[in-house]
């Protein structure tokens, strides 16, 4: 009967109905969680088909990577913005600046580009990436009849230097819905053309 009162057997009993307690609470918090990370479904794959890559996208280059886009802002349609308000549709930002003879050349397309194929699943988004500022890419965009593209402004060129930078112009960057880089491709192209619609609806999933 005395080993009944013995306090150093009491206080044994209740250690190990405390960790009895203790490890209860871990397994059930790992079993309630296990539902919401099966539920979890995987990001889908990065586009990336080389045959597309092809005619007047002959130097578009897939990225080696799911890069994520930058955060740094720029001003689009007046306000601040960055690319992660674009998340859910695929876009395509293409520098561009008022003293780039190939930019000149291959606004149009891009224009054309996003009157047909602009809306809720993708956008085009040329961004001047010239010191100038907004309001001269807006006279030079007005200028050229530009009419589907808003305008878009990096004039302190933070945008495009988080994105790897170019000493050259134009730089078109492709990301997907997610935010993610597909590809790109320094200098012109025709983005009017039939190869460059088949790429923007590969990555959009038309």
């Amino acid at each position: 009967m005395r080993a009944l009162f013995n306090p150093r057997l009491w206080l044994i009993a209740l250690l190990a109905l405390g960790g009895a307690g203790l490890l209860y609470v871990i397994l059930a918090a790992a079993l309630s969680g296990r539902p919401a990370a099966a539920a979890a479904r995987p990001a889908a794959p990065v586009l990336h088909d080389v045959r597309l890559a092809a005619g007047a996208m002959e130097k578009f280059v897939f990225a080696a990577s799911a890069r994520e886009a930058p955060a740094e802002t720029f001003l689009h349609d007046g306000a601040e913005t960055s690319l992660a308000a674009f998340r859910g549709r695929t876009v395509l930002v293409n520098f561009w600046a008022t003293w780039c003879a190939p930019c000149v050349r291959e606004l149009p397309s891009l224009d054309a580009l996003q009157g047909d194929m602009g809306g809720e699943t993708f956008t085009v988004l040329a961004v001047a990436a010239d010191p100038k500022g907004p309001e001269a890419a807006a006279a030079f965009l007005q200028k050229l009849g530009v009419q589907n593209l808003a305008l878009a402004a990096d004039p302190k060129l933070s945008l495009i230097i988080a994105t790897g930078g170019s000493v050259q112009l134009p730089l078109s960057i492709l990301y997907d819905a997610e935010g993610r880089e597909i590809g790109r491709l320094l200098g012109e192209a025709d983005w009017n053309s039939a190869e460059a619609r088949a790429l923007i609806q590969a990555a959009t999933g038309r």
